[in-house]
């Protein structure tokens, strides 16, 4: 792989930020399957609690390549477990509407947001896998179909509503969006820049949650510090 001097911990970064993801949606689809009714949607997120964990784990390995001894990023990681707790939360309460919105539309969309962005320049850059990559790539788009169809089918049925969902999801959003900028230095250090990648998000949005991420949150001066 044909990386630039300095440029293996920046990209170990960001690879920690999808193995925090990856750890989080495996969790949390393996709570779900246990909540939904319905062989088909229990197949489902068995299935897909099975590929986050063995993203994880290649993303793992990923980063002990590229940068075995480099420095994980401290806010990445306090803000992913502020989201998880967040997320937690709901399923403990049985709340699959809100675990779907914020995990397979939220977590789940910004992650695929970021693969498809780094996918271009990892392929510049001659990474092995390729075919590795693009699984995953269509696997995460799976995730998030899926997550759309079934909150829309909810929502049909009477089982949550638009409005409800609403109100949820400014907390997932800024959070999401708090945990993208605080990794800036580590985008821009490979020439990316993360108001693209939070904008590529936004486009796969449903139309009812876009207005939401369009606000920007308040992002506290210390996430803008070098990671």
């Amino acid at each position: 792989m044909l990386v630039k001097l300095g440029e293996h911990v920046h990209l170990a970064q960001l690879l920690r930020f999808m193995v925090l993801g990856e750890q989080l949606a495996h969790d949390c689809a393996k709570a779900q399957a246990t909540l939904v009714r319905g062989p088909g949607l229990q197949r489902f997120l068995a299935s897909q609690a099975k590929q986050e964990g063995r993203h994880a784990v290649v993303f793992q390995w990923a980063i002990q390549w590229l940068a075995p001894r480099g420095p994980q990023s401290l806010v990445i990681s306090h803000q992913m477990n502020q989201y998880r707790r967040l997320l937690m939360t709901a399923l403990t309460r049985g709340d699959v509407a809100e675990s779907l919105l914020a995990e397979q539309i939220i977590l789940e969309g910004l992650g695929q947001a970021i693969l498809q962005r780094l996918e271009t320049g990892l392929a510049k850059r001659k990474a092995p896998f390729r075919k590795l990559r693009q699984i995953f790539l269509q696997q995460e788009e799976a995730h998030h179909g899926f997550g759309l169809r079934t909150l829309n089918r909810m929502a049909d049925n009477g089982h949550t509503s638009i409005d409800h969902l609403r109100k949820l999801a400014p907390a997932y959003l800024e959070l999401g969006k708090s945990m993208l900028f605080s990794a800036q230095d580590s985008f821009h250090s490979i020439q990316e820049d993360p108001q693209e990648y939070w904008q590529d998000f936004q486009r796969g949005l449903p139309a009812w949650l876009r207005e939401h991420s369009q606000e920007s949150p308040f992002i506290p001066n210390h996430l803008h510090a070098t990671q």
